[in-house]
């Protein structure tokens, strides 16, 4: 992925390279980079979709859709340094981190004297005034709020909590979600006007779990940028048990795993003993039949040589599977993975000895 300058403090900008793909996106602020790295189909799918939106939708309203952690924030960041607002604030507020009870005064405000506030204090929309505001599990708001919210977005003035005047907001709104809001506009618990408003443009973050290869990247950013004086390199076993984890806590996660590692290999390259022990660990059999404690039995370490990523992979999992006596089930949970996912592995790597036989038993 091709290095460039970085933009000045507190600036951000969106670079295309090649036919029209966005291959690099850089958002800076307080002197620190932050990068969407890449390079699978589905996230160069998501990267294009927000290159489009960056240059031909920099007013309308926006719904991010995405797990925890894939990277929605940082997305609508870069929307904004890439708006016409960019010189205008960013706000960005979790409904999910506050109580219900408060949500309505954060993004209205409260003047003096309502709700026992000794003096006014304007709301997030007052404060976004100019920029853009960013909205975080907006299913989280509650109904009422929603309705409010809808009129605040097709121009309708508003007023704070316990105040009369009337107040226009002037902000782009980028709202996000990791649940179906489609759903729950069908079961009612969103309000289907505010859905209209914010759901009209959107835009899809794939899991990290779908983004083939895009692990591997990921860990050689990490390492490249919080390596420091570390040797930066990591065991093929180590990058085979990360690769097939699923990541349930997507980037975010693996960001913290490496952190993590790094701190525990003191500049050593990484290794099974320092990940945690929900990804290194790898119960098997002992010869009496016994599970071991967790973490207590590794798998052999690969051939040294040039062997491939992918033959790095595909020895760990046949030493799993061996370890559990070819039971699928005990298998796939102890790599982290779907045993559908196992076995389409098993039925590839064991083809040619298994002769048409099935190899994999239930369990």
């Amino acid at each position: 992925m091709e290095e460039s300058a970085a933009p000045s403090r507190r600036t951000g900008y969106l670079r295309s390279l090649g036919s029209g793909m966005m291959t690099r996106v850089l958002w800076v602020e307080d002197d620190s980079e932050a990068r969407l790295v890449g390079a699978s189909e589905r996230w160069a799918r998501a990267m294009e979709q927000l290159r489009q939106l960056a240059a031909g939708h920099e007013r309308a309203p926006l719904l991010i859709a995405g797990e925890p952690g894939t990277g929605k924030e940082l997305c609508a960041r870069l929307l904004h340094a890439a708006s016409p607002r960019a010189g205008g604030p960013f706000v960005a507020v979790s409904a999910a981190r506050l109580p219900a009870e408060r949500l309505g005064e954060e993004l209205l405000g409260v003047e003096a004297g309502a709700e026992g506030r000794p003096a006014a204090r304007p709301g997030l929309l007052e404060l976004a005034e100019g920029g853009t505001l960013f909205l975080d599990e907006i299913g989280a708001l509650p109904l009422e709020l929603q309705e409010r919210l809808a009129g605040v977005l097709d121009g309708e003035p508003f007023c704070r909590i316990g105040g009369a005047e009337a107040l226009v907001a002037d902000v782009r709104f980028i709202a996000a979600t990791s649940v179906d809001l489609s759903a729950r506009v069908l079961d009612r618990s969103f309000h289907g006007a505010l859905h209209q408003r914010v759901g009209a443009l959107g835009l899809s973050l794939p899991p990290l779990r779908e983004r083939d290869g895009d692990v591997r990247r990921l860990i050689e950013h990490f390492l490249e940028r919080l390596g420091g004086a570390a040797s930066g390199e990591i065991s093929p076993r180590a990058l085979a048990l990360l690769e097939a984890y699923p990541w349930p806590g997507n980037v975010r996660e693996l960001r913290s795993v490496i952190e993590r590692a790094l701190l525990l290999s003191h500049g050593a390259p990484l290794d099974l003993e320092h990940l945690p022990p929900e990804i290194g660990a790898l119960p098997a059999r002992s010869a009496t039949g016994a599970p071991p404690r967790p973490g207590s039995v590794r798998p052999s370490p690969p051939a040294r040589g040039s062997a491939s990523l992918g033959e790095a992979v595909r020895r760990h999992i046949l030493a799993v599977y061996a370890a559990q006596g070819g039971n699928v089930t005990r298998t796939a949970s102890a790599l982290g993975i779907t045993r559908v996912s196992l076995r389409r592995h098993l039925r590839q790597y064991l083809a040619a000895d298994a002769r048409g036989k099935e190899p994999l038993s239930s369990g």
